[in-house]
Formats: structure tokens, sequence, C-alpha cells
């Protein structure tokens, strides 16, 4: 794998799209400060997924994108694209070419894609972990990763050797592991508190559940019992009412013949009724009339406003349109002047591309012949050098023995130079390390000191703590109880709520066709509902409306009796039983006959229908129902007026008695079934506001709680930074003793080695004589030699000096051609440039004479439309002046038609009054009619009465009660056992009906809950055993690979230094994989000591070095190296780049430097140049044949 190309456009100063190839080797990118080399390093991190706009050198994400210049736009986005081969398939994707491409607009929004593939930015990251390449890799290497190196904080360096162990997928994956169990513990913790509250809930519902089924078996029995019984007193109540009927018959034949008589009078009394009913109408839409023509009359005013403004707006477009043109005129001129002056530059740069190109021709030319001319002399100072090799060699022969001696004995003063210092140097540091020693059992004792203060601190906090503690668990003690109080509102509401939804206590026909109401919506839409829905009633008068009511509470609201019709039918056809219905249209109200003032005195409370609360549309209704009842307050007050007025009314007393017309009363026990559905919307108000009050109460208590929470998470931050003090003061402590225990024995190895240097300087100093003698045995044999050599030397020295100067000459000449080549490029893209400019302002003149154009086409239109716009307000202004007339006339009709109404009252007068006298004769017969209904009644009720217990207490009629019937023989029998049921139900006290069904769900929950408890503690020991294993191989891992990088560090850093040694080592050797990371290096002739104690030059070079070792133990595809080399000065220079060579055949180098020396060493040179202010442009030459090329 290797980087093959990189597309940049719109990324900080390459605004144009800009291509670069790069091939296997060293490439070098060189340019002036401030000329963007460094943005191509920039936009490769950028692509690759870099975050950090520090690291890009920005203060926002959106400084990459090219922000323009004085000439220039800024552009909208910015796009790099890298472009890697990957035959040898490294990068792990299928593809012989990968392609990562990088899209950022200035909205913020950003796009990635992976061989133009949208991915996400994670993906990327995914795709180059661990092979070195990528933002946190050591791929790329600038500045600020040397930086990174050379920090001070040892734990910065980390990064890189991660990397290179290859386990930042494994970090990664813990990370994603750790941050999964720490979801699935906190999901227990939810899962705890819902098992709690389940647990709670559960055991008190399977206690009731057990309590409800025992009352449904009492019930059933009781009800096959009491049913019977009802349908005997109904049988024997329906033979009563025969006979009255009869009666009832004849008197009703008397009333009818009245009604014929009165059907006459009222044929008349209609037919002029309807006449005034037609003239009403007429009148009705002659006014009509009169309100549309107006209304037609105000239109068209509008209309014609309309027509002003528009005519106003076209002027003012046509004003706009003349300004436009103007405009566009001056810009043609403009553009004009400006194409001009770039045809002027043009022939200009033409000009001087020709000169440039004759000047180059001739210094290529003078070049060539001084080639020739420096050849021939080189061969005439060989000639003479050949002539005189055998004296030269002789001279050498005897140098070289003396050199060699003079060498060693140099070697010999050298080292004992250095023996001297180093010991000078060993006693110094014994003294510094015995210093420092005394200095750190003084710092060591202080933070023992400070030891003790965190350890008090801490018993101190956990008292506290624990108090608090103490208060939070009351505190929770309350809460749970009004939460269960809470419950226990919300169930109770629930289950009214789902009583009030299902129609829970009605009759089942009522039931089936409410419930049946809701999903046919036609039928629902005739009917309004249920009588005992439609009113309020006070829990005073509750028991007195019940009794009121009977079953008629159970009497369905339709809007007409069409409506009645089809749910009758549907009744029907479904067989859902029957219902009583009230259609609004049909059902007229009843008032009471005798004035209520007269009886104000005597106990009554009012009429019944003046006491409940309802919508005014169903007066009528309630009338009826209500209108003709007395309520009052007890019984005596009840029979006080019942005899008063010779029992001819209706009354009902606060605890429930009944007063029939004529004389019959019922009373005593009675079942709630009815004032359930009465009271059921009260109580479901009632439960709201205490549901209400209760969840206010506990956001209080929570406010409580909350404020104790903060105070136990304070109290225990404290005590987790009073721990990590603490152990932070442990590790210093045990730190501290370490350096202690280093530094003694580091004394101890000084002693040892002054004792050795000692030894040696005393065997030097023998050696040093010996040589002495021999080199002044040599110096006399080479004065005789040295008289010859002389003659000859000063013979080629002449020679030399001349061959010099000519190829000074030579290197000047080739300096200006390669000049002139870079002149002549850089001038070709200008006049390139300046022709693109010449077209473009050109297609700009066409565009300008379009618009020209255009104006003037528009404003003709213009004029086409106002044209139009008269004719329009003609035709406007003419139906306005035919309206006023059509008003005129329709006036003049009004009038006629109003006196002939006055005319046809006076007839409709005189029929009322006939009208009225045979009313008056028949109104004497329904008396008659009234008193036999009185005693219907008193029958009639009874049997509803039982019909209604039959419905209230079984949610039965009539018919269906027949299915019950049994042959029972013994009533009293009977009776005994029905009251002996019914105290049995009493004796369970409160049944929750409901319980059995809520106890069933609740459980069927909690086993829920339950079963996904287990499922989250088998996660979290799969979540621990995973983090586990990926701990181990890491570790595994890490110290392998760092262990090899060690070992190649103190190789390369002894190469690249020509002598001393390096290492790194872990901080903290038992915590391998979060310990910093140190570096000591000990340059030749220096101490080993701490990388922050080197000089600038040897910090870098370190560094390199460090990098360097890292490539050979896992090497990257590519490099790029962004003036790495800025701190090394030339020696070193000629070592790094001699070490970077040595690795070009398995790792791609990219370097962006300044140093001629790095320039030298590269294969192929890009040069950044900015011949327009703020925008970066390249220039490639390959060094290996010289052939120059522009980059796309």
């Amino acid at each position: 794998m290797y980087l093959k190309r990189l597309h940049i456009q719109g990324f900080k100063s390459f605004a144009d799209k800009t291509k670069i190839e790069f091939k296997k080797g060293i490439t070098g990118i060189v340019g002036p400060n401030g000329s963007g080399k460094s943005n191509v390093s920039d936009a490769i991190r950028w692509v690759l997924g870099e975050q950090s706009i520090k690291t890009l050198r920005g203060n926002k994400m959106e400084d990459v994108i090219f922000s323009g210049t004085d000439k220039r736009k800024p552009l909208g986005y910015a796009e790099v694209t890298i472009v890697f081969d990957n035959k040898d398939g490294t990068i792990p994707i299928e593809y012989s070419e990968v392609s990562v491409t990088r899209r950022m607009f200035r909205s913020g929004e950003s796009e990635y894609y992976i061989n133009k593939n949208a991915c996400r930015l994670k993906d990327i990251k995914e795709l180059f972990m661990d092979t070195g390449v990528g933002k946190d890799g050591y791929s790329i290497i600038g500045q600020g990763r040397v930086d990174e190196i050379l920090s001070t904080k040892s734990e910065d360096r980390r990064h890189i050797f991660e990397e290179a162990a290859g386990i930042v997928k494994y970090k990664t994956r813990k990370e994603e592991s750790e941050k999964k169990l720490q979801k699935t513990e906190e999901n227990l913790v939810r899962i705890n508190d819902i098992v709690f509250e389940l647990e709670r809930q559960v055991n008190p519902l399977e206690n009731q559940a057990v309590k409800a089924r025992s009352y449904l078996e009492i019930a059933q029995r009781l009800k096959k019992l009491e049913v019977n019984f009802y349908i005997r007193e109904i049988d024997r109540l329906k033979e009563e009412l025969i006979s009255i009927e009869k009666e009832r018959k004849k008197t009703n034949n008397n009333i009818e013949e009245n009604l014929n008589i009165k059907e006459t009078i009222e044929t008349k009394y209609f037919s002029i009724k309807n006449k005034i009913e037609n003239i009403n109408n007429s009148i009705e839409k002659l006014q009509e009339e009169k309100y549309s023509i107006q209304n037609n009359i105000e239109k068209k005013d509008n209309e014609f406003a309309i027509c002003n403004e528009k005519e106003k707006f076209y002027l003012e477009e046509r004003d706009r349109l003349n300004r436009e043109k103007e405009s566009f005129l001056k810009e043609k001129e403009k553009l004009l002047i400006e194409k001009e002056e770039m045809e002027k530059e043009l022939d200009r740069k033409n000009i001087m591309l020709t000169e440039l190109r004759d000047d180059y021709f001739k210094e290529t030319k003078f070049l060539e012949e001084i080639i020739d001319e420096i050849k021939l002399k080189e061969k005439n100072i060989q000639e003479k050098k050949d002539s005189i090799i055998k004296i030269y060699n002789l001279i050498s022969d005897k140098k070289n023995k003396i050199n060699s001696l003079e060498t060693f004995k140099q070697n010999i003063r050298s080292r004992l130079t250095e023996l001297e210092k180093e010991i000078d140097i060993l006693k110094n540091e014994k003294m510094e390390k015995t210093s420092l020693v005394d200095g750190l059992y003084i710092e060591l004792e202080s933070i023992k000191r400070s030891l003790n203060s965190c350890k008090n601190k801490k018993n101190e906090d956990l008292e506290n703590k624990k108090e608090i503690e103490n208060k939070y668990n009351i505190l929770l003690k309350e809460i749970d109880g009004k939460r269960g109080l809470l419950q226990g509102k919300i169930s109770n509401y629930n289950l009214l709520k789902n009583m009030e939804e299902d129609y829970e206590g009605y009759y089942k026909s009522v039931r089936n066709l409410l419930l049946a109401s809701k999903k046919d919506p036609k039928l629902s839409t005739g009917i309004i509902g249920v009588v005992g829905e439609l009113i309020k009633v006070d829990e005073k008068y509750e028991k007195a409306i019940e009794i009121t009511l009977g079953s008629s509470i159970q009497n369905v609201l339709t809007n007409t009796e069409e409506d009645a019709k089809e749910a009758i039918q549907y009744l029907k056809n479904n067989k859902l039983g029957r219902v009583t219905f009230l259609p609004l249209t049909s059902i007229k109200g009843r008032k009471f006959s005798i004035n209520i003032k007269e009886i104000e005195d005597e106990g009554a409370i009012g009429i019944a229908s003046q006491l409940v609360k309802f919508d005014e549309r169903y007066r009528n209704v309630f009338d009826y129902l209500l209108g003709r009842t007395l309520i009052v307050e007890d019984i005596d007050s009840a029979m006080k007026i019942a005899r008063k007025y010779n029992h001819s009314i209706r009354i009902v007393t606060l605890a429930g008695e009944l007063f029939n017309p004529g004389g019959s009363i019922t009373g005593g026990s009675m079942s709630k079934s009815s004032t359930n559905i009465l009271n059921r919307k009260t109580r479901i108000d009632e439960l709201i506001k205490e549901i209400k009050d209760l969840k206010e109460e506990l956001v209080l208590y929570e406010r409580k709680k909350d404020k104790l929470d903060t105070s136990l998470n304070n109290l225990e931050k404290s005590i987790e930074e009073g721990d990590k003090k603490a152990q932070s003061l442990n590790i210093q402590i045990i730190k501290i003793e370490n350096e202690i225990t280093k530094l003694t024995q580091y004394n101890e190895k000084n002693d040892a080695y002054i004792l050795k240097y000692n030894d040696e300087i005393n065997k030097l100093k023998e050696e040093e004589k010996d040589i002495n003698l021999q080199v002044n045995n040599l110096n006399l044999e080479l004065i005789n030699l040295n008289k010859d050599k002389d003659l000859i030397d000063e013979t080629i020295s002449k020679g030399m000096e001349k061959f010099q100067s000519e190829k000074d000459i030579k290197e000047e000449a080739d300096r200006k051609v390669t000049d002139f080549k870079i002149e002549i490029n850089s001038l070709e893209k200008s006049i390139s440039f300046l022709k693109n400019g010449i077209e473009n302002t050109g297609k700009n003149y066409e565009n300008v004479l379009n618009n020209i154009t255009n104006r003037e086409k528009d404003y003709e239109k213009n004029l086409i439309k106002m044209e139009e716009l008269k004719n329009i307000k003609g035709k406007i202004k003419k139906e306005t002046d035919d309206l006023n007339l059509s008003l005129s006339s329709c006036s003049t009709k009004l009038d006629e038609l109003k006196k002939e109404k006055e005319k046809s009252m006076e007839s409709f007068i005189l029929e009322e009054r006939k009208l009225k006298e045979i009313e008056k004769n028949i109104n004497v017969f329904e008396k008659e009619v009234n008193r036999l209904d009185i005693n219907y009644t008193k029958y009639s009720v009874k049997i509803e009465s039982n019909m209604s217990r039959l419905l209230e207490d079984y949610e039965m009629d009539y018919e269906e009660a027949l299915n019950y019937k049994m042959d029972i023989i013994d009533m009293d029998k009977a009776q005994k056992e029905i009251k002996k049921l019914k105290n049995d139900i009493k004796n369970l006290g409160t049944v929750n009906l409901g319980a059995v069904e809520e106890y069933k769900k609740l459980k069927e929950r909690l086993d829920f809950i339950q079963v996904q408890k287990k499922d989250l503690l088998s996660a979290k020991d799969g979540l621990k055993k995973v983090i586990k294993d990926i701990e181990k191989e890491m570790e595994q891992r890490f110290m392998k690979n760092f262990n090899v990088i060690k070992q190649n560090f103190n190789q390369v850093f002894r190469e690249l230094f020509g002598g001393g040694k390096a290492d790194v080592y872990l901080i903290d050797e038992g915590n391998s994989l979060s310990s910093g990371i140190e570096i000591m290096a000990q340059p030749p002739g220096k101490k080993l000591q701490s990388l922050s104690l080197l000089s600038g030059g040897e910090k870098s070079l370190t560094a390199v070095a460090l990098l360097f070792a890292i490539l050979k133990t896992k090497p990257t595809p590519f490099c790029i190296l962004d003036e790495i080399d800025a701190a090394l000065d030339e020696a070193n220079i000629s070592r790094y780049t001699n070490y970077l060579k040595s690795f070009s055949d398995k790792t791609q180098f990219i370097m962006i430097t300044h140093r001629k020396g790095s320039m030298e060493m590269a294969d192929v040179l890009y040069g950044i140049t900015m011949e327009e202010e703020g925008i970066s442009r390249m220039v490639s030459i390959k060094l290996s044949d010289k052939d120059s090329e522009k980059a796309s």
C-alpha cells in the first residue's frame, strides 16, 4: 500500500482544484514561508478525520474553507480526496484502489465518502485503525507531533506507542464495552426499582382477587332468587292495569269528538298563518337579494381599488426597468476597458517570455562550452599528478605513520582528560544526589503529614454521610407511603374511568347500544347520550333524584324520532334487548300542577328539575322526567304535603321514600348501582384533584430527597476526592522512596567508576612515553622528502586555482539555467491565467448585452398591461351602475309586501279566539283522563319499580328475566335465603371486582421484568469478561511491541548520534495500559539524562530517532514529515537524510522542508508558489531526469 494521489479543492489557500501525484520513494514539498506548503499536510490530516481545529492551525472548523482574497470570492465548501494503492490488501476492503473523501460546507455540515459511497467519520477512523495511518497515527509527523514526544507529560507520549503496538482497536472496543457495562448497570438499578414497586403492589392485589371471586359466586345465586321474586310481582300488577285501561278508553272518545270540531277551526287558522308565513318568506328573500346586491356593489368597488393599486405597481416597475438598463450599460463599458487592459498585459508577458527563452538558450550554450574547457584542464592536472605520484606515496607513508602515532597519542591525552573530567563529574553528581536525597526525605515527611490530614477529613465526611443517609431512608419511607396512596387513587380513578368508558352499571341493552354507537359513526350521529350522563347532581340530592328518575336514569336521548327509530331497528337486528328513547323533537316538558310557593313552609325543597344541572338544550327532557316531582326533607314532611293535596302529586324524600299519586308509598333499603352512575363523574373529578394534590406533595418530598441526594453526592465526591488525593499521595511516597533508592544506588555505582577510571589513567601515561620516542625518529626522515614535495605541490596548486575558477563559473551558469526554467514556467502559467480572464470577461460582456435586451422587452410588456388595466376599470364602472338600479327596484317591492302582511294579521287574530274556546272544552275532558291516568300510573310505577330493580340490580329486562324463571313453591324460604346471601355479601365488605384482572396483568408484568433482570445480569457478567479479555490481549501486544521499540530506539539513537545510548521505560511498570512513558538519552560525551535536559537540536534528533525506531518496529505504508528537520544542524541533517533513505524502500516519505540537505535527498520535488496573492499553486520537478512538468 502507498499514497497514490491527493485532490484538494477549496481547502485553506488551495482555492482551485489541485491534483498531486505521489510515487514510491521520497517526495519533497518546498516553498517560501506563507506559501501554503504545510496546508498539504493539514489536508491529509483533515481527510483522515482530524477534528481538532487547533491541530489544523485555525480558530473554528469553517477556517479550513477558502475564505477569499481581494480578487476572489470565498468558496462555499472545502473538499479533499486521498487515494491509496491497496493491491497488497493493507486496508481491509476488497478494492485495489481506495479513495477517502471529506467535504465540508459553510453551514457546518460535513460529508464523508469511501470509494464515493457515503459513510460516517467513525467508518474512516476504523478503516485505518492500527495501521499507523490516520489522524492519531505516526504516519503524519509535524512539529506538533514532535512536541508531543518531547512533552514533559509522559502520558502524552502513549498515543504513538499504542498505535505502533496495534492496540487502538482493542482500546476502542474496551471503551465501548465499558460504556455498555455502565448502561447495563443503570438499567439494573431502574429494573430493581420497578421490581420493588411491583412486588409491593402484587401482594395486596392477590388478596383482593380471592375476595372478588367469592363475591361473584354469592352474587350469582342471589341473582336467580331475586329475579324470580320480581317476575311474580310484575305479573300480578299487569292484571290490575287491564281494568283501568277500559275506563280510560271511554273518556278518550269524548275528547275525540271535540278534537274534530277543533280541527275544522285549525284548518282556517293555519291557512291564514301559512299565508302570513309566505309573505314573511317573500320579504326575507327580497331582503337577502337586497343584501346580495349591496355586497356585489362593495366587491366591484374593491376590484376598482385593486386596479388602481396595479396601475401604481406597473408605473413603479417601469421606473425600475429604466434604472436597471442604465446600470447594465455602465457595466458594459467597464467590461470593455477591463478586457483591453488584460490584452495589453498579455502582449507584454508574451514579449517577456520570448526574451527569457532567448536568454535561456544563450546560457545553455555557454554552459556546454565551459564544461568542455573544464574537462581539458582536468586532464592536464591529472598528468602532472601521475608524474610525482611516487614521491607523494613515500611522503604519505611516513606521514601516515607519524599521524597514526600522533592520533594514538592524542587519543590517550583525550582519554586522560575525559577520565579526569568524568571523575570530577562523578564526584559532583554524588554531592548533588546526596543533597537531593536529603531534600526528598524532607518532602516525604511533608507528604505523610498531608496523608494523615486526608484520612481525618475522610472520617469526618463518613460520619456526616451516615447521618444524612438516616434522614434519606426516613424520607424514602414517607415517599413510599405517599406513592402507595397515590397508586391506590390512580387505581380507583382508572377503575371508574374504565367503568365510565365501558358503561358499567347500565342495563345490558343500553350498554350494548352505547358501545356500538362508538364504533358506528352513522348510529352515533343521532344519539346524544344517557340521562345519567347528562345531569350533575349535588351529593345531598343524589338518592332523591335516583328514586325520581327510576329506570329513566338509563333512558337514551336522541336528536329526532327518526334517530330513535334507527336505534330501535339496530337493537332488533342485533338482538341486543330493549331501550327507552327520548327524542328532543317529540318530548314536551311537564310543569308542576301546584304553585311551589304555596308549600314552601311545609318542608318542601323544590321541583326535582330545578335541583339538577344540565344543558338548556335538554330542558324539555328533564322537565318531562323531573318536572312533576317534588323533593322534600323527610318522610313526615312528605306525608303532610301528600294529605294536603289529596295524594295527587308525586313526592320524593332526601332519604329515598316515594309517595305516588293515588296514595301508595315506596321505601326501605336500596342498591347503589344507580347512584354510582350519578356520582361517577363527580368522584372522577374528586380523584383527579386528590391525585394532583398527592403528586404536588410528592414533588415537595422529591425536592427534599434531591437536596439530600446533592448533599450525599457532595460528601461522596469529597470522600472520593480524598481517596484520590490519598492515593496520589501514596503514589508520591512510593515514587520518592523509589527515587531515594535509585539515587543511593547511583552514588554507589559512581564510587566504583572512580576507582576504575584512576587505574586506567596510570596505564595510559606509560603508553604516552613510548609513542613520543617513535615520533621523533620519523620526523627526521620526513625533512628530506618534504623539500622535493614542496616544489611539485607549488606547480599543482597553480593549476588547481585556474581549474577551480572555471568550475565556479560552470556552477553559476548551471544555476542561471535552472532559474530561467522556473521563470519561464511561472510566466507561461501567468499567460494562461490572463487568457482565461479575457475569455471570462467576453462571456460577462455577452451576459450584460442579454440583460439590456431583456429589460427593453419587459418595458414593452409593461405598456401592454397598462392598456389592459384601463379597459378592465371601464367594465367595472358599468357593472356597478347596473347593480345600483337593481337595488332601487328591490326596495320598492319590499314596501308593497309589508302592507299586504298587515291585512292578513287582522283575520288571523279572529280565528285564534275561536280556537281558544274549543280548547277550553277539551281541557275539562282531559282532567277526567288525568284522574284515570293517576290511578293507571300508580300500578305502572309499581311495575316500573320492579322492572327498574331488575335492571338496576341485574341489568336485564322482563323478557330476559323469564329465562331465569324457576318453580319456587315456598317463597318465604326463598326470601330467607335472599336475606342470608345479602348478609354474606355485606360481611365481605368493599370488593374490588377489577382486582382479578388487575392482579393477572400485574403478575405477568412482574414475571416479565424478572426475566429482563436475569438477562441484564447475564449481560453484565459477559461484558466484564469481554473487558478483562481485551485488557489481557492489549497488555500482551503492548509489552511485546514496546520492548521491540525499546531495543530499536537504542540502536537507531547510537547510529544517528554516532554513539551514546538511549532508553524508554514505563513510569508505572505494574500498570502498563495507562502508565506514562519516560525517555532517557545519553549523547556521546554526556551523562544519561531526561529528555527535558537536552539541547533543542539533541531533543529533535532524539525524537526523530524514536520515530525511526517505531517505523522499524511497525513500518507504515507512507509517512509525512512536516518540517521536523527545522531544528537540526547540517551535520545532523546528513545523518537524518541518510537514515531516511534507508527506510524509503519500505515506506513512502513525503517531506515538507526548506533545508537544502533534505531537498537533495528527494526523488521528486513539488514547489509551492503564490503567483496570485492568497492562492497556492504547485510545480513539480522529477530530479531523476530533470524533466519539468506542471501539477494539474
